[in-house]
């Protein structure tokens, strides 16, 4: 029995030990996953490109499980199955050769197998749903089933266009997907650590209030970390816009705009929510203040910082332009407008309609991904993809602003047009941020 104790302890011990080594490796980890997630986006961005690296990667793989085989065939020489195994090496290695040397239209064979066997599951995940028993839960199977079967049949109604794009995109979705996990794990093995301040939850620190020790020095780094990210959010939004959306041949498009946006507010989280909450925004200041997870005494300095920061973005920016014999302001400088100044015509009023819409489910997902209950060190994530999509619906419509600081930095130096239209960029955000922080709070938080 004393032999008994002692082998569990020793099993206590070690598992203790292999505990503790996980913990110091969090950072780790956490720097893995963001480095995924980062090669998702970067996938996602260039779709064409991630699907021929994709294919060249299964005919590598192909070309390498062949030659294991072949390998193996003449190490263990069983007669019986040499030829065999010879003959399934060879197969390997030549379609894996035929994969690397043509992938796109190895990745169009791909991307029809694919849709073919998501509309199989898809109809056979449905059938099955209806066999169910009654207390079971159809309704979940059944939508899971029509969503395959829907998905899969938009791939092979677009294939074979289709084949340019999916394979990319399925690997920009899993990188990210699996960085979010690393980073998470990462994040709550710090947590167990006792560390309760998890990095890059948005608004997290307003939890607690944050007024308690005035406006001294601890709310002075609040709002130096604000100004910074804010800067860093306009700096690297605007910037592509300016520098990168229509360089000739390379350019970025409306795709890489919108995910540089969604990428300065995941990695501005990381880095400075922790001190302010990572706002950046007015919109997003008000909203948590109605939601109950701001001081409305902080809100004022909170704007003015996020203003200058702003700002202070733009006219670095602008400088940086003028390095280039064809800049001029009338262009616009990716200021927000409507009417004539809309990049695709629309009128103020749908200008003022997407905005507030918009601006609304932007809080909602913030508020929603911060709550105590949401997964530790997902939310910049969410948040930034959150962006992303704004961006990809609204740079048509308006430029995308739903961020007063951000559509404020622009005007101030384009001056006219973009200064009278300035109203909407103010009012329809911060209409979205107070009606998503009351939605929150009265219906969807912990307490509502």
């Amino acid at each position: 029995m004393r032999m008994s104790s002692l082998s569990s302890e020793d099993v206590i011990r070690r598992r203790a030990a292999e505990a503790a080594t996980l913990h110091e490796k969090w950072g780790w980890m956490v720097a893995f996953g963001a480095f995924l997630v980062l090669a998702g986006f970067v996938a996602l961005g260039s779709v064409v490109g991630s699907t021929v690296l994709t294919v060249i990667f299964v005919g590598a793989a192909m070309i390498v499980s062949g030659l294991v085989e072949i390998a193996y065939a003449f190490a263990v020489r069983s007669w019986k199955k040499f030829f065999l195994w010879i003959l399934i090496g060879l197969l390997y290695v030549v379609g894996g050769g035929a994969v690397v040397a043509n992938p796109l239209l190895a990745a169009g064979f791909l991307t029809l197998l694919l849709g073919a066997g998501l509309v199989a599951s898809g109809i056979v995940r449905t059938f099955l749903a209806f066999q169910l028993p009654k207390n079971a839960p159809r309704g979940f199977v059944v939508f899971s089933g029509v969503i395959t079967l829907l998905l899969g049949g938009v791939i092979l109604a677009k294939w074979p266009y289709s084949s340019l794009w999916v394979l990319g995109t399925f690997l920009g979705v899993d990188l990210i997907f699996a960085g979010a996990s690393w980073m998470g794990y990462g994040l709550s093995l710090k947590r167990a650590e006792g560390d309760a301040e998890a990095v890059g939850v948005i608004g997290d620190e307003s939890r607690s209030d944050s007024m308690q020790n005035g406006f001294g020095k601890e709310f002075g780094r609040k709002l130096f970390a604000e100004f910074l990210g804010t800067f860093w959010l306009v700096f690297g939004g605007v910037g592509s816009a300016l520098i990168s959306a229509g360089f000739p041949q390379l350019g970025i498009g409306f795709t890489g705009v919108s995910l540089a946006f969604g990428l300065t507010v995941l990695t501005g989280a990381y880095a400075f929510g922790p001190i302010s909450g990572g706002h950046f925004n007015p919109a997003v200041s008000l909203g948590l203040a109605t939601a109950g997870r701001f001081s409305w005494k902080e809100l004022g300095p909170y704007w003015l910082v996020q203003v200058l920061g702003a700002t202070f973005a733009a006219f670095v920016l602008l400088k940086i332009m003028q390095g280039n014999i064809d800049f001029s302001l009338a262009n616009g400088f990716a200021a927000n407008g409507y009417e004539d100044h809309s990049p695709a015509g629309y009128t103020w009023q749908s200008g003022f309609l997407i905005e507030t819409v918009l601006t609304t489910f932007f809080l909602l997902v913030i508020l929603g991904t911060t709550e105590g209950r949401a997964p530790v060190g997902f939310a910049p994530l969410a948040i930034g993809l959150a962006l992303t999509l704004i961006h990809l619906v609204d740079i048509p419509v308006t430029n995308a602003s739903v961020n007063p600081a951000r559509s404020t930095s622009q005007a101030l130096f384009v001056g006219g047009w973009a200064l009278e239209q300035l109203w909407l960029f103010w009012v329809a955000p911060l209409l979205g941020g107070l009606i998503g922080g009351l939605i929150h709070r009265f219906a969807l938080a912990d307490d509502a």
